[in-house]
């Protein structure tokens, strides 16, 4: 089972002219529980418990008179299509619609459902099934989670290793004067000129060329 949240799937209702799916059936399945969770939100809003009124939040910055009028709803509304589904025989229902089984027509949710609504629906689940069975189902969405999270570290380590290579380089680069310095002191001792910048690279742990560069640089600042 591959996850595939789609942007049909992650409000509180399904889109019931969503049809970019792989298969037929998988469509018949997909408009099975459109169908039977609205019916089955339809159904709560006649039972007290379900449709008494709960009010919303405004979010964001707004005038005082605003947030006096705080918009209502009920709660049969609120419920997303996920936990719909596990109410009032609704994936049944679903199922006997499509023509398939009820873990069918659950393993498909699984598969659709936003991440956030996936314990929902596997709590759901295991209420039927072995919790061996629903892990078994729900391997390949781990595997797939474990893959992306990997890649992520896996750049984020990359990343991190260039930047301190970057860091340790510049750290161990001396500075001109103190080149120009050491540079007198060996020449003074007898040393070549020619073999002045492999001795400091080699002291300093860094390529000769980088001491050339740094000596280049310092004769062009002292001509006229």
């Amino acid at each position: 089972m591959q996850h595939r949240t789609c942007e049909a799937a992650t409000g509180r209702h399904l889109d019931p002219t969503f049809v970019a799916l792989e298969s037929p059936s998988e469509l018949l399945m997909y408009q099975a529980i459109a169908a039977e969770t609205e019916s089955t939100r339809a159904a709560l809003r006649g039972k007290p418990s379900w449709n008494f009124r709960v009010p919303q939040q405004i979010r964001g910055f707004a005038p005082a008179a605003k947030r006096l009028l705080q918009p209502e709803t009920t709660l049969a509304d609120l419920l997303p299509w996920s936990a719909l589904l596990t109410l009032e025989g609704c994936a049944e229902n679903a199922a006997q619609r499509a023509g398939c089984t009820k873990q069918e027509i659950l393993k498909f949710a699984l598969s659709i459902c936003p991440y956030e609504h996936i314990v929902t629906v596997l709590n759901f689940m295991a209420l039927d099934k072995g919790s061996s069975d629903v892990a078994k189902i729900l391997s390949p969405l781990i595997r797939g989670l474990k893959t992306k999270e990997a890649r992520i570290k896996q750049g984020a380590s990359i990343g991190g290793k260039k930047s301190a290579r970057t860091r340790q380089s510049n750290a161990k680069t001396p500075s001109i004067p103190e080149i120009l310095q050491e540079r007198e002191r060996l020449l003074d001792s007898g040393r070549e000129a020619s073999g002045v910048a492999g001795i400091l690279a080699q002291r300093y742990g860094v390529h000769p060329n980088t001491i050339r560069r740094k000596l280049q640089a310092a004769a062009k600042a002292q001509e006229p």
